[in-house]
């Protein structure tokens, strides 16, 4: 079974995703930390990404205008962490590391408050896709993960890989086969009972991702859609489980290259 292609990521959302989760699962442990509220989590993921995305714009320190000089509704500005732009996607991210302590569902529903008070006086910043991602140091609570996933926004920690790179692992593993890497059948049926899971989840969350909730209907209004919530906690379960059979898949196929080299 493969993942439906109706729900493969664009690749510039993949692209700025998988920096996202390899910054904070192997870079960030490497990366000589400074003095500040976030040992400088925020601001060595900005340099990452100037180094990694060099036909992206990256915004600078305490951007408040959401990098391009933009007003709120509200008429009060809010700073933003990352907003990273490409020719065919702009990526909003909030990042957080507080110690131990993990992302709750506060945290996650202040920053897109931020977005929608941004996106009521500016329709067209819907004319292009948006990725929403937050990207936690220490994981997320149950109910910050669960806002996370209802609300649309990508969730990135160590142990958590977002859904858009977990359907784009399951592709790899099902090219490996079709170009004749051979597993054995436990891990067949292992990877088929992943990909059904992964088609599960996106038939879920699919609407509730920012570009297909939300429409630019002019330069001056928006649509807005009424869905209802998916079982949002459930999802957090299966994204949990799904990180890892991607973990014990990707460590199978690896074995079995090797083999097959030897």
């Amino acid at each position: 079974m493969r993942t439906r292609p109706e729900y493969y990521p664009p690749q510039p959302a993949l692209d700025f995703l998988r920096r996202c989760y390899r910054f904070v699962d192997q870079d960030w442990p490497r990366t000589d930390q400074i003095q500040g509220h976030d040992q400088g989590f925020e601001q060595r993921f900005r340099e990452y990404l100037f180094e990694e995305l060099r036909d992206w714009s990256i915004s600078n320190e305490r951007e408040f205008h959401l990098g391009d000089n933009l007003n709120t509704a509200s008429g009060v500005v809010h700073e933003i962490d990352i907003v990273a732009k490409h020719a065919r996607l702009v990526a909003i991210v909030e990042t957080k590391n507080r110690g131990s302590v993990a992302s709750g569902k506060n945290d996650v529903i202040v920053f897109f408050a931020k977005i929608l008070d941004y996106l009521a006086i500016n329709p067209t910043l819907l004319s292009g896709d948006i990725c929403l991602a937050f990207i936690s140091r220490h994981s997320f609570d149950s109910s910050g993960l669960a806002a996370c996933l209802g609300l649309g926004i990508h969730p990135v920690a160590p142990d958590l890989r977002p859904l858009p790179i977990l359907i784009a692992n399951s592709n790899v593993m099902q090219s490996e086969l079709e170009r004749g890497l051979s597993i054995d059948t436990e891990q067949q049926d292992r990877l088929h009972d992943f990909c059904a899971l992964l088609n599960q989840m996106s038939a879920a969350l699919y609407d509730t991702w920012l570009d297909n909730r939300c429409g630019m209907l002019s330069e001056q209004s928006l649509a807005l859609r009424a869905l209802p919530p998916p079982d949002v906690f459930n999802l957090s379960t299966q994204l949990k489980t799904a990180n890892t059979e991607s973990t014990a898949l990707s460590r199978a196929f690896k074995d079995a290259s090797a083999r097959e080299g030897v």
